[in-house]
């Protein structure tokens, strides 16, 4: 803002030596053409007057307005779900679930934090052991995959509906089941502080051509 007036200055001189230059040479080419007065007349014609340029009226500097002020706030893992789009941490989760690296989903949690599967009354603490449990899923289901549906965000907590899908190694069919997930989050909402699943682990085997007390193989 500082740069302006000077600027407005420098315009206005420049304007006013365009404007005297302009009348120098008017002035030179109407006495070039004029003709030639006799001594007689030179004698007798009284002295040319020379009339001085106007001085250009001032110009009026006009402030430039202020720019608008940004209304655009970007947000960090701090940020709050509204439960109008899906929560980071939710399409977080899915990747890890829907990826090969078992480690994806433990880092994702507190270090004490919590994996329940309800289905196989199971419960898995820390990231190592919720590792763990992905790298067993693996083992176990090929294709393992959660396609998230929904969620809904009350505080600290992220309730998720998604679809559960897969085929047992062994198994007739695949299955793909409805899967509700709460998870708690800590005050930060970066990571999972517990994960609660619940599907119908008869639906699972039912679809998957399996009978009812099926058992895994040992690890």
């Amino acid at each position: 803002m500082a740069s302006r007036p000077i600027r407005t200055m420098t315009i206005l001189t420049a304007a006013a030596a365009l404007y005297a230059t302009a009348h120098t040479i008017t002035a030179h080419a109407a006495s070039t053409a004029a003709p030639t007065p006799t001594a007689h007349a030179a004698t007798a014609s009284p002295p040319a007057t020379t009339t001085p340029a106007p001085t250009p009226a001032p110009a009026t500097t006009i402030p430039a307005p202020a720019a608008p002020a940004s209304a655009t706030a970007s947000f960090g893992h701090g940020a709050r779900g509204t439960g109008r789009q899906t929560p980071w941490i939710v399409t977080a989760w899915a990747r890890a679930w829907n990826g090969t690296d078992p480690r994806a989903l433990g880092a994702l949690f507190t270090a004490d934090g919590t994996y329940t599967d309800e289905a196989v009354a199971v419960t898995f603490r820390g990231r190592g052991q919720i590792a763990g449990w992905k790298a067993r899923a693996d083992t176990l289901i090929d294709h393992v995959r959660v396609t998230v549906r929904t969620t809904r965000t009350e505080g600290d907590r992220v309730t998720v509906q998604s679809l559960y899908s897969g085929h047992l190694k062994g198994a007739p069919k695949p299955f793909a089941v409805p899967m509700t997930t709460v998870l708690g989050l800590d005050a930060g909402h970066c990571r999972i502080v517990f994960d609660r699943d619940h599907y119908s682990l008869a639906a699972v085997l039912s679809q998957s051509g399996l009978p009812a007390d099926w058992t895994p193989p040992a690890a």
